[in-house]
């Protein structure tokens, strides 16, 4: 039996190696597994440049890219296209997506050529998971595995902020970087495609994204709306603040715009429950710096931000964060209502007095 056997490959985290790609001699097979597409993609590319080398404008790239789908795919096409050298010089690359399928149907012969890789190509399988207890698992060395996923603890505020320095050569701010987590989450793709188009918007001689400009660019105008919701709540008029939201449906009228709102709205309520909790444990500077730790600006946003405080009062306050994490999973999926209609009950029992019926605007 092969000494990799008894090993369990825990693979590579490819968050990790987007600024250093990989490194060492181009191994027989690699595996990226997770479904992250933006990790994919950069798992696929730095497979690519070790293999082929990084693209030359100048001249054609050595080796040739083979890539199929796994479910029309036949092991003895695979083994074929493996043992052929390519005709432009360098290594064949056998890229096979959604190869699961592929892998489960011949299983037992990948894993006989797995353990004596003897091909002059190399083979890239695409797949949505890896279980680390099947022997294929174990004959895959821990640096043949791209692992595509996004760790629950991962600090993606400083990772934004370091891949605006990588990609952009430019800074982003602390508050932009953790207003762009707060709007769009783990999403990494969607993170570095708004970073592109912050930093393509600076100003001639800035070289900071601020969380101005986050206000402004990547939620689309939201915030404003966002504040209004929140007025209509802190008046206890559940109905005004749904005319509202729905005023804003009808104009968005898109999947996108409604993220937008969404993430905006628990963005500007999670503020307020953090800055509850600062002035409730006596922090200094009383509720204004409170709430400016927070991250809600002085000025008007604080001051409606009071009146929200005032509304719900401490009990509603310390159950904010809770009411938000249970919003958040039906929106994902844990409910069957649709997303409006999650919204809209978080909205109302927010604006509804404890106690007290809807009144009308």
């Amino acid at each position: 039996m092969d000494s990799r056997d008894s090993k369990k490959s825990s693979g590579l985290a490819v968050i990790d190696l987007l600024e250093r790609g990989l490194s060492g001699p181009a191994k027989p097979f690699y595996v990226v597994v997770g479904k992250d597409e933006f990790l994919r993609r950069h798992a696929c590319r730095m497979v690519r440049e070790l293999v082929h080398g990084k693209p030359d404008p100048s001249c054609e790239t050595a080796g040739t890219v083979v890539r199929v789908e796994g479910d029309h795919l036949d092991l003895a096409a695979f083994l074929d296209e493996l043992g052929t050298a390519s005709l432009f010089g360098g290594k064949t690359l056998i890229r096979v997506d959604d190869a699961d399928d592929f892998i489960s149907k011949n299983r037992q012969a990948l894993e006989k050529h797995f353990a004596t890789p003897a091909w002059p190509g190399v083979a890239l399988l695409i797949v949505d998971s890896w279980p680390s207890n099947t022997r294929l698992a174990k004959l895959t060395p821990n640096d043949s595995l791209l692992r595509c996923e996004v760790a629950e603890r991962f600090n993606i505020a400083a990772w934004a902020r370091a891949w605006c320095k990588l990609t952009q050569q430019v800074e982003l701010a602390a508050d932009a970087a953790r207003s762009l987590e707060e709007l769009l989450g783990k999403d990494l793709g969607r993170l570095a495609q708004e970073i592109s188009k912050l930093a393509g918007s600076l100003p001639e001689g800035s070289k900071t994204v601020t969380a101005d400009m986050v206000d402004q660019l990547v939620s689309g105008g939201t915030q404003e709306v966002v504040w209004k919701i929140f007025n209509a709540i802190s008046a206890g008029n559940p109905n005004q603040a749904l005319s509202i939201l729905d005023d804003q449906y009808i104009s968005g009228n898109s999947v996108e715009s409604s993220m937008k709102l969404q993430g905006a709205l628990a963005f500007q309520l999670r503020k307020i429950a953090r800055a509850a909790r600062r002035a409730k444990s006596g922090a200094t500077g009383g509720l204004a710096h409170a709430m400016t730790e927070a991250g809600i600006r002085p000025g008007f946003f604080q001051k409606d931000a009071e009146s929200l405080m005032r509304h719900l009062g401490g009990r509603r306050l310390f159950r904010l964060m809770e009411d938000l994490v249970r919003t958040d999973l039906a929106l994902k999926g844990g409910s069957k209502l649709p997303q409006r209609t999650v919204l809209e009950k978080l909205i109302v029992k927010l604006a509804v007095q404890e106690n007290r019926s809807p009144r009308g605007g």
